[in-house]
């Protein structure tokens, strides 16, 4: 994905200038969530503060379902190391795109991604814009979609936000500086 960006200026990357910010809670917003029960994917309905109360959330937000970075690279390494995850304390993993949920259900088919990770399928943008966590790729012909970006959420409230404010993929959002991150919270419990 970063070969396919390199092209195109910075300007192209239209973010907003107010975003989420730790301590804020997250936007009270109705999601499509696609959980793999029984052995395949369904899709259910539920509102966001349902979704992130009560519990230690990581929320890993992405361009797009089968686009090379998040295929190859971002979202494996939050498969293969959910387990990790999980232990140092997060009780759920949402992966978000702006993507229908029929695309991230064979997204999630194809990385195997199983129980490791629900996902929200943002198709109109609609929890994107509500984070302000969106970005403008119609440059490239992608139309809007979500900034590459992994946050930290305690019942419902942001406590770790790390934004890449663009589609682009730096260790900030990798699946290494969130396990610092869970270790250092952990440390001030």
């Amino acid at each position: 994905m970063q070969k396919f960006f390199k092209p195109f200026s910075k300007s192209l990357f239209n973010v907003s200038k107010r975003y989420i910010s730790v301590g804020e809670t997250i936007p009270h917003v109705n999601l499509k969530l696609v959980e793999w029960k029984n052995g395949e994917y369904a899709t259910t309905v539920l509102d966001s503060h349902s979704a992130f109360a009560n519990q230690r959330v990581i929320l890993i937000g992405f361009p797009g379902a089968f686009t090379p970075s998040c295929e190859n690279v971002h979202l494996p390494e939050y498969i293969k190391r959910a387990a990790e995850l999980k232990a140092d304390g997060t009780d759920k993993i949402f992966a978000m795109s702006v993507n229908d949920p029929f695309v991230l259900g064979a997204f999630a088919k194809k990385l195997a991604a199983g129980d490791a990770i629900t996902w929200i399928a943002d198709g109109n943008g609609e929890f994107t814009k509500a984070l302000d966590a969106g970005v403008d790729l119609s440059g490239p012909g992608l139309g809007f979609r979500s900034r590459r970006f992994t946050m930290i959420i305690e019942n419902k409230k942001v406590v770790e936000f790390n934004d890449e404010k663009g589609p682009q993929m730096t260790d900030l959002s990798r699946v290494v500086s969130v396990l610092s991150q869970l270790g250092k919270l952990k440390k001030k419990k």
